[in-house]
Protein backbone atom coordinates (compact mmCIF):
# COMPACT_ATOMS: atom_id res chain seq x y z
CA UNK A 1 0.00 0.00 0.00
CA UNK A 2 1.35 3.66 -1.00
CA UNK A 3 2.64 5.46 1.95
CA UNK A 4 1.84 9.11 0.72
CA UNK A 5 5.45 9.30 0.22
CA UNK A 6 6.11 7.66 -3.17
CA UNK A 7 6.90 4.36 -1.04
CA UNK A 8 5.12 0.79 -0.97
CA UNK A 9 4.48 -0.45 2.78
CA UNK A 10 3.16 -3.95 3.85
CA UNK A 11 -0.07 -4.11 5.83
CA UNK A 12 -1.49 -5.49 8.72
CA UNK A 13 -5.58 -6.65 9.54
CA UNK A 14 -6.73 -6.33 12.94
CA UNK A 15 -10.78 -6.95 13.18
CA UNK A 16 -13.24 -8.08 15.80
CA UNK A 17 -15.75 -10.40 15.51
CA UNK A 18 -18.97 -10.96 17.39
CA UNK A 19 -19.05 -15.05 18.84
CA UNK A 20 -22.74 -14.84 18.76
CA UNK A 21 -23.84 -13.00 15.10
CA UNK A 22 -20.57 -12.90 13.36
CA UNK A 23 -20.88 -9.53 12.80
CA UNK A 24 -17.57 -7.41 12.66
CA UNK A 25 -18.03 -4.73 14.42
CA UNK A 26 -14.67 -2.78 12.99
CA UNK A 27 -11.98 -3.85 11.21
CA UNK A 28 -8.87 -1.97 9.75
CA UNK A 29 -5.26 -2.28 7.93
CA UNK A 30 -2.56 -0.82 9.55
CA UNK A 31 0.87 0.01 8.60
CA UNK A 32 1.73 -1.95 12.44
CA UNK A 33 0.98 -4.57 14.21
CA UNK A 34 1.63 -3.09 17.85
CA UNK A 35 -0.64 -1.56 20.58
CA UNK A 36 -0.62 1.57 18.99
CA UNK A 37 -2.47 0.05 15.91
CA UNK A 38 -4.91 -2.25 17.93
CA UNK A 39 -6.56 -0.36 20.74
CA UNK A 40 -8.12 2.44 17.57
CA UNK A 41 -9.43 -0.38 16.10
CA UNK A 42 -11.09 -1.95 19.25
CA UNK A 43 -11.98 1.60 20.16
CA UNK A 44 -14.06 2.16 17.09
CA UNK A 45 -15.23 -1.82 17.92
CA UNK A 46 -16.86 -0.39 20.65
CA UNK A 47 -18.12 2.64 19.59
CA UNK A 48 -20.22 0.75 16.57
CA UNK A 49 -21.68 -2.18 18.43
CA UNK A 50 -21.32 -1.67 22.32
CA UNK A 51 -19.39 -3.64 25.04
CA UNK A 52 -18.78 -6.94 24.98
CA UNK A 53 -18.61 -9.28 28.02
CA UNK A 54 -14.82 -11.06 26.82
CA UNK A 55 -12.68 -10.52 24.37
CA UNK A 56 -10.88 -13.32 22.93
CA UNK A 57 -7.39 -12.16 21.91
CA UNK A 58 -4.22 -13.82 20.20
CA UNK A 59 -0.97 -13.56 22.32
CA UNK A 60 0.74 -11.32 20.41
CA UNK A 61 2.73 -8.18 21.78
CA UNK A 62 -0.06 -5.95 20.55
CA UNK A 63 -2.93 -7.95 22.63
CA UNK A 64 -0.45 -7.96 25.46
CA UNK A 65 0.32 -4.60 26.18
CA UNK A 66 -0.56 -3.13 29.49
CA UNK A 67 -2.30 -0.88 27.47
CA UNK A 68 -5.16 -3.03 26.58
CA UNK A 69 -5.59 -4.66 29.76
CA UNK A 70 -6.29 -1.11 31.46
CA UNK A 71 -8.76 -0.23 28.72
CA UNK A 72 -10.34 -3.63 29.55
CA UNK A 73 -10.22 -3.68 33.45
CA UNK A 74 -11.75 -0.07 33.09
CA UNK A 75 -14.61 -1.19 31.01
CA UNK A 76 -15.25 -4.20 32.88
CA UNK A 77 -14.53 -6.71 30.16
CA UNK A 78 -12.61 -9.78 31.21
CA UNK A 79 -9.65 -10.42 29.06
CA UNK A 80 -8.91 -13.50 28.05
CA UNK A 81 -5.79 -14.59 25.68
CA UNK A 82 -5.72 -18.11 23.54
CA UNK A 83 -3.66 -20.67 24.32
CA UNK A 84 -0.46 -21.69 22.58
CA UNK A 85 -0.22 -23.68 19.22
CA UNK A 86 -3.93 -24.11 19.65
CA UNK A 87 -5.62 -22.15 16.00
CA UNK A 88 -9.07 -24.04 16.95
CA UNK A 89 -9.48 -21.13 19.39
CA UNK A 90 -9.34 -18.43 17.28
CA UNK A 91 -11.45 -20.78 14.50
CA UNK A 92 -14.19 -17.85 13.83
CA UNK A 93 -11.53 -14.90 13.35
CA UNK A 94 -9.50 -17.04 10.91
CA UNK A 95 -12.46 -18.68 8.80
CA UNK A 96 -13.12 -14.64 8.30
CA UNK A 97 -9.58 -13.91 7.52
CA UNK A 98 -10.00 -16.58 4.59
CA UNK A 99 -13.03 -14.91 3.56
CA UNK A 100 -11.56 -11.46 3.26
CA UNK A 101 -8.35 -12.95 1.04
CA UNK A 102 -10.31 -15.02 -1.38
CA UNK A 103 -13.19 -12.56 -2.13
CA UNK A 104 -11.77 -9.02 -1.18
CA UNK A 105 -7.91 -9.12 -1.79
CA UNK A 106 -8.46 -10.89 -5.38
CA UNK A 107 -10.82 -7.97 -6.23
CA UNK A 108 -8.02 -5.14 -5.40
CA UNK A 109 -7.23 -2.38 -7.97
CA UNK A 110 -4.34 -0.45 -8.16
CA UNK A 111 -6.55 2.86 -6.96
CA UNK A 112 -7.87 0.85 -4.25
CA UNK A 113 -4.09 0.25 -2.65
CA UNK A 114 -2.98 4.10 -3.25
CA UNK A 115 -3.16 4.49 0.33
CA UNK A 116 -4.67 3.65 4.09
CA UNK A 117 -6.94 5.49 4.26
CA UNK A 118 -8.62 4.02 0.53
CA UNK A 119 -8.18 0.25 1.22
CA UNK A 120 -9.69 0.93 4.31
CA UNK A 121 -12.73 2.44 2.51
CA UNK A 122 -12.63 -0.24 0.14
CA UNK A 123 -12.66 -2.72 3.03
CA UNK A 124 -15.40 -1.06 4.93
CA UNK A 125 -17.32 -1.01 2.07
CA UNK A 126 -17.05 -4.93 1.73
CA UNK A 127 -18.07 -5.45 5.35
CA UNK A 128 -21.01 -3.58 5.37
CA UNK A 129 -21.97 -4.44 1.38
CA UNK A 130 -21.10 -7.84 1.46
CA UNK A 131 -20.47 -9.31 4.16
CA UNK A 132 -23.08 -8.67 6.99
CA UNK A 133 -25.92 -9.72 4.44
CA UNK A 134 -24.51 -12.87 3.42
CA UNK A 135 -26.42 -16.16 4.83
CA UNK A 136 -24.00 -17.56 7.26
CA UNK A 137 -23.80 -21.59 7.37
CA UNK A 138 -23.32 -21.07 11.39
CA UNK A 139 -26.28 -19.09 11.93
CA UNK A 140 -28.94 -21.58 10.31
CA UNK A 141 -28.73 -19.47 6.96
CA UNK A 142 -29.50 -16.43 8.69
CA UNK A 143 -27.08 -12.95 7.75
CA UNK A 144 -25.13 -11.91 10.61
CA UNK A 145 -27.31 -8.06 10.53
CA UNK A 146 -30.38 -10.48 10.64
CA UNK A 147 -28.94 -12.15 13.95
CA UNK A 148 -27.52 -9.13 15.48
CA UNK A 149 -30.98 -7.45 15.45
CA UNK A 150 -32.75 -10.49 17.52
CA UNK A 151 -29.80 -9.89 20.02
CA UNK A 152 -27.92 -6.32 20.09
CA UNK A 153 -30.69 -4.90 21.81
CA UNK A 154 -28.85 -6.33 25.22
CA UNK A 155 -25.98 -4.79 24.44
CA UNK A 156 -24.56 -1.95 26.69
CA UNK A 157 -22.59 1.12 24.97
CA UNK A 158 -20.39 2.97 26.33
CA UNK A 159 -20.53 6.52 28.00
CA UNK A 160 -18.99 9.71 27.25
CA UNK A 161 -15.14 10.06 28.14
CA UNK A 162 -13.88 7.01 25.94
CA UNK A 163 -10.85 9.29 24.58
CA UNK A 164 -10.13 9.82 28.13
CA UNK A 165 -10.01 5.65 28.53
CA UNK A 166 -7.88 4.82 26.00
CA UNK A 167 -4.96 7.17 26.49
CA UNK A 168 -1.79 5.34 26.99
CA UNK A 169 -0.27 5.88 30.37
CA UNK A 170 3.21 5.69 30.98
CA UNK A 171 5.22 6.39 34.44
CA UNK A 172 8.45 8.55 34.57
CA UNK A 173 10.77 9.75 37.12
CA UNK A 174 11.28 14.04 37.00
CA UNK A 175 14.55 14.72 36.59
CA UNK A 176 16.03 17.25 38.65
CA UNK A 177 15.61 20.21 35.43
CA UNK A 178 11.83 19.09 36.00
CA UNK A 179 12.10 16.91 32.86
CA UNK A 180 10.33 13.96 31.66
CA UNK A 181 11.31 11.85 28.60
CA UNK A 182 8.89 10.20 26.34
CA UNK A 183 9.66 8.18 22.82
CA UNK A 184 13.02 10.27 22.58
CA UNK A 185 11.43 13.39 23.24
CA UNK A 186 11.98 16.22 26.18
CA UNK A 187 8.70 17.63 27.69
CA UNK A 188 8.89 19.63 31.23
CA UNK A 189 6.56 20.12 34.33
CA UNK A 190 5.82 21.91 37.14
CA UNK A 191 8.48 22.73 39.22
CA UNK A 192 7.04 21.02 42.33
CA UNK A 193 7.33 17.42 41.01
CA UNK A 194 10.89 17.81 40.65
CA UNK A 195 12.08 13.91 42.05
CA UNK A 196 8.42 12.97 41.89
CA UNK A 197 7.34 9.83 40.06
CA UNK A 198 4.59 10.85 37.49
CA UNK A 199 1.97 9.25 35.10
CA UNK A 200 1.72 10.34 31.63
CA UNK A 201 -1.21 10.07 29.58
CA UNK A 202 -1.08 10.45 26.07
CA UNK A 203 -2.85 9.89 22.62
CA UNK A 204 -0.05 8.14 20.19
CA UNK A 205 -1.90 9.45 17.57
CA UNK A 206 -1.87 12.91 17.81
CA UNK A 207 1.43 15.53 17.02
CA UNK A 208 4.46 15.01 19.94
CA UNK A 209 3.88 18.80 19.63
CA UNK A 210 0.88 18.71 22.11
CA UNK A 211 0.93 18.76 25.90
CA UNK A 212 0.82 15.61 27.83
CA UNK A 213 -1.81 15.03 30.58
CA UNK A 214 0.13 14.54 33.44
CA UNK A 215 -0.94 12.43 36.94
CA UNK A 216 0.36 12.64 40.49
CA UNK A 217 -0.67 10.23 43.12
CA UNK A 218 -3.94 9.18 41.04
CA UNK A 219 -4.58 13.15 40.77
CA UNK A 220 -3.90 15.46 37.90
CA UNK A 221 -1.95 18.39 38.18
CA UNK A 222 -1.58 19.66 34.80
CA UNK A 223 0.35 18.65 31.57
CA UNK A 224 3.83 18.09 30.36
CA UNK A 225 4.96 20.22 27.52
CA UNK A 226 7.50 20.04 24.81
CA UNK A 227 10.68 21.13 26.93
CA UNK A 228 11.84 25.21 25.17
CA UNK A 229 15.48 24.43 26.10
CA UNK A 230 16.43 28.58 26.67
CA UNK A 231 13.40 28.72 28.84
CA UNK A 232 14.08 26.26 30.79
CA UNK A 233 17.63 27.22 31.78
CA UNK A 234 16.19 30.14 33.52
CA UNK A 235 14.21 28.31 36.08
CA UNK A 236 14.79 28.11 39.87
CA UNK A 237 16.00 24.48 40.91
CA UNK A 238 15.01 25.20 44.98
CA UNK A 239 12.90 22.99 46.12
CA UNK A 240 9.74 23.65 47.61
CA UNK A 241 9.39 24.21 51.40
CA UNK A 242 7.40 21.70 51.82
CA UNK A 243 9.85 18.74 50.78
CA UNK A 244 13.25 21.07 52.13
CA UNK A 245 15.54 19.29 54.34
CA UNK A 246 18.78 19.97 56.35
CA UNK A 247 22.01 19.27 54.60
CA UNK A 248 24.32 20.53 57.07
CA UNK A 249 24.21 20.73 60.82
CA UNK A 250 23.09 24.46 62.66
CA UNK A 251 25.90 26.80 62.81
CA UNK A 252 26.94 26.82 66.94
CA UNK A 253 25.76 30.06 68.96
CA UNK A 254 28.66 32.16 69.99
CA UNK A 255 30.01 32.22 72.74
CA UNK A 256 27.85 33.78 75.98
CA UNK A 257 27.20 33.58 79.72
CA UNK A 258 23.49 32.98 78.26
CA UNK A 259 22.55 29.68 76.89
CA UNK A 260 18.64 29.60 75.60
CA UNK A 261 16.73 25.93 75.10
CA UNK A 262 15.44 25.25 72.08
CA UNK A 263 11.99 24.34 71.72
CA UNK A 264 9.34 23.32 68.83
CA UNK A 265 6.59 25.33 70.93
CA UNK A 266 7.79 27.86 73.25
CA UNK A 267 4.48 27.54 75.48
CA UNK A 268 5.79 23.27 76.21
CA UNK A 269 8.78 25.20 77.71
CA UNK A 270 9.02 24.69 81.79
CA UNK A 271 12.23 27.33 81.46
CA UNK A 272 13.19 29.58 78.39
CA UNK A 273 17.04 29.86 79.59
CA UNK A 274 19.38 29.39 81.77
CA UNK A 275 22.17 31.46 83.26
CA UNK A 276 25.33 29.34 83.01
CA UNK A 277 27.82 29.50 85.91
CA UNK A 278 30.84 32.45 86.11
Amino acid sequence: VGDGQGKRRKTYLIAFIDDATRVIPYAAFAFAENAGACLPVFKQALIRRGIPERLYVDNGANYRSRQLALVCAKLGVALIHARPHQPQGKGKIERWFRTVRATLLTQLSAADTASLETLNRRLWAFIEGEYHHTPHRGLDSHTPLEQWARVGDQVRFPDAGLDDLFLFEVKRKVMNDRTVSLNGRVYEVDAMLVGETVVLRYDPAVPVSRPLAVVHQAQPVGQATPLDAYANTTVRRDRPSWRLETDTPAPEPPPSRLTLGAFKNPEDASCTCATSPS
